[in-house]
């Protein structure tokens, strides 16, 4: 899956320019800008500004405060310009309303002081940064950029090497980021508390936790963004363990064209009382699930993958747990490619699981499955289907296939598990029986298709019940 990468037009902007009292005069003319400010000034939609570029050299800490200092006015905002080069900022640097911190190619600030965020926005409603890396080098217990109750945009720029986050917002704090990289973080790429999030082109990768997490109420939309090889932190077993692409907790997600791969433990997870859409995105290879679920959430999911977890593809587990699966592609999961236990509930239409390491689709512990129609499961190294523990199965749709696995096709197992099937399946070539009625379980069913299976169409064993619906 491939994205085509964002596009911004670069435009030059005239305008008056003013100067700032105490500080190094604005340009005179916008045609005189470099060309880093006039392509700021248009990501940011700014009109008129004065710039101030930053002289000093090393340590630059006293003149960037007094450079992003409160004072400019919605009317009059102000740039601050570095240029290229190596700078250190040792003590946490309070940006003003208004104010963007713009760096050119090739400049690099690195945080040199212990507790704090290298740049902090407070009680903001605008201001921004584009442009340069921002080094956290790993110091003390700070974030490297973070906000508390301001609107922040990011844009081009990288952010490394925190102790903490990389990007924080807290209460009710709006971030825009765009094409902004956030890496080998010392908690997560991008945390978000009570805020929101609106995010295209971001590469959070190689965190030691989350790629992005949002926590406590926040809300977030995500595309054309990479969240892979997060968990860093994570050795050893993944059971309870936090290292994932995307964190959801009692949050809000909209996640389009993404790729949540190669994370230490899931892809995407949902806890708390989170509701998350995930459209044209990849959920593989991670070293749990696909997307991992407690209790209480909401997720769906089309037109996406979620192969080769070394777990389950997708884990709809929990009561009051909703997972909607609308053409999906699941493949060589580990374990289960649909994993429905402990209440949970999952609705599958029009997706392809194939080739699990154990069951293709598992309903466990008074688990609900239901699914709809257009779905083929093949291959798996046991049954296409199992339904057991209290369970429920309902298939209602045309044009399920169940074909070419190694156990039964369909397995309804336990007393007070059941399955009603009202419109035709196809269940072809698996290696045991076509369907299996085992251990008092109930199956009612209409006529099915079956063909190559190498045990019986429909078999009953140890009181399970079948009645054909005519």
């Amino acid at each position: 899956m491939s994205w085509t990468p964002l596009r911004r037009a670069v435009v030059a902007l005239a305008a008056l320019t003013t100067g700032l009292a105490g500080l190094a005069p604005a340009a005179t003319a916008r045609a005189a800008d470099p060309e880093t400010v006039v392509a700021a000034a248009t990501a940011f939609g700014l009109g008129s500004y004065s710039v101030v570029p930053i002289t000093g050299s090393g340590d630059i800490t006293a003149e960037l405060g007094r450079a992003v200092a409160a004072g400019p006015t919605s009317a009059a905002p102000r740039i601050v310009h570095l240029r290229a080069g190596a700078f250190t900022v040792k003590s946490s640097i309070r940006v003003g309303d208004h104010v963007y911190v713009v760096a050119e190619p090739g400049t690099t600030v690195t945080w040199g002081g212990k507790d704090g965020q290298l740049l902090w926005f407070s009680s903001l409603t605008a201001a921004g940064v584009y442009g340069g890396v921002w080094n956290g080098a790993h110091r003390g217990s700070a974030n490297v950029l973070a906000a508390k109750s301001a609107t922040v945009s990011l844009h081009r720029l990288t952010v490394k090497d925190a102790s903490h986050h990389g990007i924080a917002g807290y209460l009710k704090s709006f971030l825009t980021l765009r094409d902004v990289t956030t890496t080998s973080n010392g908690t997560n790429g991008a945390y978000l508390e009570a805020s929101r999030l609106d995010a295209i082109g971001v590469r959070a990768t190689l965190n030691r936790r989350n790629g992005v997490q949002l926590s406590k109420g926040s809300s977030g939309t995500i595309a054309a963004s990479y969240l892979d090889r997060n968990g860093q932190a994570v050795t050893g077993s993944t059971t309870g363990k936090v290292g994932h692409g995307l964190g959801v907790e009692s949050s809000r997600a909209t996640v389009t064209g993404t790729s949540m791969t190669s994370n230490k433990v899931c892809g995407a997870s949902l806890t708390g009382s989170a509701v998350a859409t995930f459209a044209a995105s990849r959920l593989d290879s991670n070293g749990r699930h696909g997307l991992g679920t407690t209790a209480g959430v909401t997720a769906t999911v089309t037109d996406s993958t979620a192969s080769r977890n070394r777990y389950n593809g997708v884990l709809a587990s929990g009561s009051g747990t909703r997972v909607t699966l609308q053409r999906v592609t699941i493949k060589w999961s580990k374990s289960y490619g649909l994993s429905v236990p402990s209440r949970g509930t999952a609705i599958v239409s029009d997706t392809l699981i194939h080739a699990s390491g154990k069951i293709n689709i598992s309903a466990s512990g008074r688990g609900r499955l239901a699914l709809l129609g257009g779905n083929t499961l093949t291959g798996a190294k046991s049954h296409g289907i199992a339904v057991s523990g209290k369970s429920r199965l309902t298939i209602t749709g045309p044009g399920n296939v169940v074909q070419a696995n190694r156990g039964n096709g369909l397995l309804v197992s336990g007393k007070g598990t059941t399955g009603q099937i009202t419109a035709a399946v196809t269940v072809a070539q698996n290696r045991k029986n076509g369907i299996l009625v085992n251990s008092k379980a109930k199956l009612a069913t209409v006529d099915c298709v079956f063909s190559g299976n190498k045990g019986k169409r429909i078999a009953k064993k140890s009181g399970g019940k079948v009645t054909i619906l005519r």
